[in-house]
């Protein structure tokens, strides 16, 4: 029985997917707002998903009152809730229609790196509208491959991987080999990741807001390997204009010893400069995600949790 409930709800909740993302490449702003604050009232208010956990969170890193971080707790609800809308519209939008939503500042950073002929790894979080990035690179004609989780449900995954690509970009999950991954930064192409979320025991521990995070070993790793350079990279949402595409200045592996320690420092580089955008616009970032859930003394064995808690 409950397989065949499961077999009945996978497409149905890809089918509504759908349903709003073409609802939302057309719906007026004004739309959109109200929906996503009758989501909220919904979400934050009446079921309380993971009301508490993002309260004690925001009390803790960003020093708010309760009071204060209840206010910005449903704001971080209504702008994740608007930001989804807009990414989901991707799904039908046309080139020239996004090209129009999204200004663009520090693309100069970018091609400073490529021309070095050794690939780019871009990075980024779940801040603003992280899904828009990799469209406007692919639409402007840069090589970008974004590595992706894959979803359990195969038909929303399946709906998720044609949102991705259908503008010129390619994608590849998170368990992508090695030589594929090495093949494509040589030919000077760009790999897309999310350093944001929680990595587990195996990840690499940097400071972030109050508490160590575990990031992803693969940037710094592969920068480092390759000579490629991170270039970190977020986009603003601004409703009552043009959504800003900023990019930041590379991170060159040269300028870092290639150790576990050369690694650790690239990675709380580019983790700072999202601490501090996270902080200038806290409703943006994704605060929903357990990002500390992992902390250095869970993972006695890792090299990179010795280097925090050994001093």
């Amino acid at each position: 029985m409950k397989a065949f409930i499961k077999k009945l709800f996978n497409p149905l909740l890809a089918w509504l997917l759908d349903y709003l993302a073409r609802s939302c490449s057309s719906m007026p702003l004004p739309r959109k707002q109200r929906l996503a604050q009758l989501l909220t009232l919904f979400a934050w208010r009446l079921i309380g998903l993971r009301r508490r956990e993002i309260i004690a969170s925001l009390q803790l890193h960003l020093e708010l009152t309760q009071p204060e971080a209840e206010k910005l707790g449903e704001k971080v609800y209504r702008h994740f809730l608007l930001n989804a809308f807009e990414m989901a519209a991707l799904a039908y939008i046309s080139r020239e229609d996004l090209l129009a939503r999204i200004n663009i500042e520090g693309r100069e950073h970018l091609d400073t790196a490529m021309a070095r002929n050794n690939g780019a790894i871009i990075v980024s979080g779940h801040f603003g509208l992280w899904e828009m990035m990799p469209h406007w690179l692919a639409v402007n004609g840069y090589p970008v491959c974004t590595v992706v989780r894959r979803q359990n449900n195969p038909h929303v995954d399946a709906w998720m991987e044609n949102m991705r690509r259908r503008l010129g970009g390619k994608t590849t999950d998170s368990g992508f080999g090695i030589r594929e991954i090495l093949r494509s930064l040589r030919r000077g192409e760009i790999l897309a990741l999310m350093v944001d979320q929680d990595n587990g025991k195996q990840g690499i521990f940097v400071p972030f807001f109050k508490r160590y995070a575990s990031a992803p070993t693969g940037p710094a790793q592969l920068s480092l390997k390759t000579g490629a350079p991170i270039v970190p990279l977020f986009m603003f949402p601004d409703y009552n204009g043009r959504h800003l595409f900023k990019i930041y200045p590379p991170v060159y592996p040269e300028d870092y010893s290639n150790d576990i320690l050369g690694q650790q420092q690239i990675t709380a580089c580019y983790t700072s400069l999202l601490e501090k955008l996270v902080k200038q616009q806290p409703q943006d970032w994704f605060w929903l995600h357990r990002r500390w859930k992992t902390q250095p003394a869970d993972a006695p064995d890792n090299p990179w949790a010795r280097l925090v808690t050994d001093n």
